[in-house]
């Protein structure tokens, strides 16, 4: 307070001083220049020259204040140059999303360097570029991205991956995954897109490197996992048995099929695909294997397939053969395939009696089984041809019926 009465005293006082000096002379100025003439007096220019220089005072601060890249009306400008950007990245987005690739690709484009995330926008534009098969645009992109966020290489490295797969191009797409499962070797999308890379490329033996994982971590539920093993026997037994027919060693065959039978074991849930293996192995010659399979299996789980296929092995040992399977009539009484098998070990024992009340069971069981022509063709050799040419009636009526309904003369 004291100090605002004393200013106003001081300003009284020179406001006083000058009042009186102007009164006493108020002086003359005479500007001329170019033949413009400017008369006043000398307190009115030095009134006007002190407006000017307060008024260009104030116009510096401003422009000063404006100019600033921190001042008030920078970040005004720059906040409505980020939400239009921003606006355009969910237009363009939306728009990815409903299929409209050029515009989008544009959109996202044009704002990505005043977003605060571009690294977004890059890689949305390279999908959409992409869908559009601007492949090189689309890498373009993907460069841009990284740039932008060079940290953000997993994210990047992943939509690039996809576009590659997307485009076909899976030696490029295994590259860039293999890159990603160094980063991150237990991601579970990238291990799902390695499967679909190597079935694309047929590398079933690096697929195989895979299964533990894939089992491990639980990245395919029990079904796919089955299909995944199942394509892959399929296709690696392929190759096996190539081999076989190049005159490669049985023995080493069945060595490798061993190896890779146990390495998928998921497999063994498939009675169709226990019944291929143990079916090559006897093939192959090893019956040996071929009868502690199915045996092991049959004794989990009974199979009517599986019981077809110990009938077909040769060991020489018939009659312990014969002991299994008369085993396994106490629990399976109703198995037509397992009265033939036993009919067809009984036969090779040449104990034909047995062999003929075996194959009369298994027909009273299902009368299209194989046990039809092979009880005919042993009661011919027994000399009761009657007999026999009765069952082959019967088996030619049982097939008469499957045939197509045709006209006949």
């Amino acid at each position: 307070m004291k100090k605002l009465l004393f200013l106003l005293v001081i300003m009284m006082a020179v406001g006083g001083l000058l009042g009186l000096l102007m009164r006493q002379d108020s002086g003359y100025v005479l500007v001329a220049y170019n033949g413009v003439t400017i008369e006043t007096s000398l307190w009115v220019l030095l009134a006007g020259m002190i407006v000017a220089l307060f008024v260009m005072s104030w116009v510096k601060r401003i422009l000063f204040i404006a100019l600033k890249p921190s001042s008030s009306l920078a970040k005004v400008t720059g906040n409505l140059a980020q939400k239009r950007a921003s606006r355009n990245t969910i237009r363009g987005m939306l728009e990815l999303v409903g299929g409209n690739w050029h515009k989008a690709e544009k959109l996202l484009t044009n704002s990505a360097e005043k977003v605060p995330y571009p690294l977004i926008n890059y890689i949305s534009a390279a999908y959409a570029a992409s869908e559009q098969d601007e492949h090189e645009r689309s890498k373009a992109l993907l460069r841009s991205a990284h740039k932008s966020t060079p940290e953000a290489e997993f994210a990047i490295g992943f939509a690039q991956s996809q576009i590659q797969m997307k485009q076909g191009h899976y030696e490029s797409a295994l590259a860039s995954l293999l890159r990603l499962q160094k980063l991150k070797p237990k991601h579970k999308q990238v291990l799902k897109m390695l499967v679909t890379v190597y079935t694309k490329l047929k590398d079933w033996d690096a697929l195989l490197t895979l299964t533990p994982t894939l089992k491990k971590d639980g990245i395919f539920d029990d079904d796919n996992m089955l299909e995944l093993e199942r394509n892959a026997f399929l296709a690696l037994l392929d190759k096996i048995k190539f081999r076989n027919k190049l005159g490669q060693s049985s023995q080493e065959l069945v060595a490798e099929l061993e190896t890779l039978w146990n390495k998928l074991d998921t497999l063994s849930q498939d009675t169709e695909m226990s019944v291929l293996y143990a079916r090559t192995l006897i093939q192959f010659g090893d019956h040996t294997k071929a009868e502690n399979f199915i045996r092991h299996k049959l004794n989990q789980k009974w199979s009517e397939d599986l019981i077809f296929e110990y009938g077909n092995i040769d060991q020489g040992t018939y009659k312990k053969l014969l002991a299994n399977c008369e085993n396994w009539l106490k629990k399976e009484p109703a198995s037509a395939n397992l009265y033939l098998v036993c009919g067809r070990l009984s036969q090779s024992m040449m104990l034909w009696g047995k062999a003929k009340d075996y194959y009369e069971q298994a027909l009273a069981l299902d009368s299209q089984n194989e046990a039809l022509a092979e009880l005919s063709r042993l009661l011919k050799a027994m000399g009761e041809t009657k007999a026999s040419q009765d069952l082959m009636m019967i088996n030619l009526n049982h097939a008469s019926k499957r045939l197509k309904a045709l006209p006949l003369p």
